[in-house]
């Protein structure tokens, strides 16, 4: 998948379509993980905001890891969608974040990867 670190410009329609189009693409992605991988019924993904080094360490530490990197408002936006699809409810932090906390504590990728495995 693409990195998009840009600032989302345009008309609103315009960023409606980016964001819904970088959901949609992740989606795309877990789906066939999924698939490949043999996810069993009820196995899920997990959904997280990381930081640079969360993600280096996420990817030693699991075998199956799917990162996108936006800009915080695009990833703020993104994280939001991908959870409300996988029927999957935001917790209270996660609902009070702001694209401001997410530049603050340097939270610039969405990681997903299997629930129960780890290497």
């Amino acid at each position: 998948m693409n990195n998009y670190e840009q600032p989302i410009t345009g008309s609103a329609d315009a960023q409606q379509t980016f964001l819904a189009r970088q959901a949609e693409l992740f989606l795309f992605d877990l789906k066939n993980e999924a698939c490949e991988h043999g996810f069993k019924p009820g196995e899920a993904w997990m959904l997280r905001l990381a930081t640079d080094q969360e993600i280096i360490w996420l990817k030693r530490n699991h075998h199956l890891v799917i990162s996108l990197r936006l800009f915080p408002e695009a990833l703020l936006s993104v994280f939001r969608q991908v959870k409300q699809r996988l029927r999957q409810s935001l917790n209270k932090q996660e609902v009070e974040l702001t694209a401001g906390d997410l530049t603050r504590d340097g939270l610039k990728h969405l990681a997903a990867f299997p629930e129960k495995e780890a290497r």
